[in-house]
């Protein structure tokens, strides 16, 4: 014992030496490391073309795809990253632009000790429709992850759901979303998910420019999702309202764009008698009689893009 307590003393004493000696070695070389760091956070933080470059970045994934990002201000995040105010993501198809994303600032942090193993990580926080996002995003050339969580999204702020499909809706979204897969194969994806909505309300809209849906309060909604090659798999979804009750089961088989993938669900709803005799008004083909367990039954099919109601 004593043998190791004098081998520890006596490596403290060499340690101690040897910064006595090389004290000023030692300060000279901190001296210039400090030089460097202000140079550093000089270059970043005030003569780096953040806009500049991601005004390029932009213009290289417009000519390549049919989306385009704009922004009011790019620059630097400390000690490595960018932050980003005012993103607008859109996407052009024929002579129509739709809005697939804004957020009021982005923050995007790389992970640099990751790139040693080849695997290129991101963090992202953002601040967007009333409310804030994390993702955690790793990728290298064969393989990719995921983790996704999303906190009191207002959906009214989504123009999206309104322009592409006509709905009207109020309401404050949470989920969390976890995937893993191969970034050229999207049928190789796996993961789960929970998507939660609360005070639900959908105001009268009118669906693809065809019929009109009443005012509805629909209350809660709760929709797990499970991914496993590929192909998203609804279990127990249900939504609980003063006006109606509904439960969503099927599939969607994930495809390259996102608005390709194919539905195969089923809805099973029990609206109130109020909104039974408004709907069935509203929408004079609407002829379905109830199952056994009092719900209407409706099949959903067509695309993400183009859904198709069927009876």
């Amino acid at each position: 014992m004593n043998k190791i307590l004098k081998k520890i003393k006596n490596f403290f004493v060499s340690v101690k030496d040897f910064l006595i000696e090389k004290k000023w070695t030692l300060a000279k070389g901190a001296a210039y490391l400090a030089v460097v760091i202000l140079f550093y956070v000089i270059f970043l933080w005030f003569l780096f073309p953040y806009h500049d470059a991601v005004m390029r970045l932009s213009d290289e994934l417009k000519t390549k795809t049919s989306l385009d990002v704009t922004m009011r201000k790019a620059s630097g995040a400390f000690p490595f990253g960018l932050n980003l105010s005012d993103v607008v993501v859109t996407e052009k198809v024929g002579t129509q632009e739709s809005p697939l994303f804004e957020a009021r600032t982005i923050k995007i942090v790389p992970g640099i000790l990751s790139l040693l193993r080849g695997w290129v990580t991101l963090k992202i926080y953002s601040r967007l429709y009333n409310g804030q996002a994390w993702i955690d995003f790793g990728s290298n050339k064969k393989d990719f992850s995921l983790n996704c969580v999303i906190k009191d999204i207002y959906i009214d702020r989504y123009s999206l759901i309104k322009s592409n499909y006509g709905l009207n809706m109020d309401g404050i979204l949470d989920a969390k979303l976890t995937v893993k897969g191969t970034v050229n194969d999207i049928s190789k994806d796996n993961g789960s998910g929970l998507i939660h909505m609360k005070n639900v309300i959908l105001k009268p809209s009118k669906i693809f420019g065809i019929f009109t849906l009443p005012n509805t309060n629909f209350g809660d909604i709760s929709m797990p999702v499970f991914i496993k090659g590929g192909v998203v798999s609804l279990q127990d979804a249900s939504q609980t309202g003063s006006d109606v009750n509904s439960k969503l089961d099927g599939s969607i088989i994930l495809l390259n764009p996102i608005q390709n993938s194919v539905l195969n669900l089923k809805l099973r709803f029990n609206p109130s008698p109020v909104l039974e005799q408004q709907i069935k008004k509203d929408i004079p083909f609407f002829n379905l009689t109830r199952d056994t367990s009092g719900y209407f039954n409706v099949p959903i099919t067509g695309s993400l893009g183009m859904p198709g109601f069927a009876q």
